[in-house]
């Protein structure tokens, strides 16, 4: 009688990465345990294979929201060997990403003629409203509606934006 035993050896990647696109995400390594031996296929969902050099690699992921897999599998001697998945989750930044500008120049010059807030997230204004000096609103929109100064003295004024879950205020200086 004979028996054939077959001992199948993990072969690992890092556990499950999660990223988030509130900025660049840096390119990451990847390497599994090398044999001479072996050669190394590597393969990705999306993204771009950087740097490749048999059972390591480095990849740029995109910024888009998904999951994307990363897979390695070997062969030794023309035979498939192991094989090991990987996966990778980019999700949407928790954090607004906007901007509010500190002054505009309504002068008719076709540059910076209105006060808005800038950025990805500025559809997510739910309520904008301007204030003079005495406090008194000058200007309210529930939406990202640019404030184009008519009628107000150059001078600073006071916003107050909230979104969906937060809440900024601050000043705005009016100049012509």
């Amino acid at each position: 009688m004979r028996w054939w035993v077959f001992i199948l050896l993990p072969f690992q990647l890092l556990a499950q990465e999660t990223y988030t696109n509130c900025g660049d995400i840096i390119p990451q390594n990847y390497q599994v345990s090398y044999d001479a031996d072996k050669v190394y296929y590597w393969n990705i969902s999306y993204g771009d294979i950087i740097y490749n050099q048999e059972n390591s690699i480095t990849v740029q992921w995109p910024d888009s929201i998904g999951t994307y897999i990363i897979s390695v599998y070997t062969t030794r001697f023309g035979c498939e060997g192991d094989t090991s998945y990987h996966e990778v989750v980019i999700e949407d930044c928790p954090y607004l990403q906007i901007f509010i500008p500190n002054s505009f120049t309504p002068n008719q010059d076709n540059h910076n003629e209105t006060f808005y807030v800038h950025g990805a997230d500025g559809d997510e204004i739910k309520l904008l409203i301007i204030y003079n000096r005495w406090g008194e609103k000058v200007y309210e929109t529930t939406s990202n509606k640019p404030w184009d100064g008519n009628n107000c003295q150059i001078g600073v004024y006071t916003y107050s934006i909230r979104t969906h879950n937060q809440h900024y205020t601050g000043q705005i200086s009016l100049l012509r």
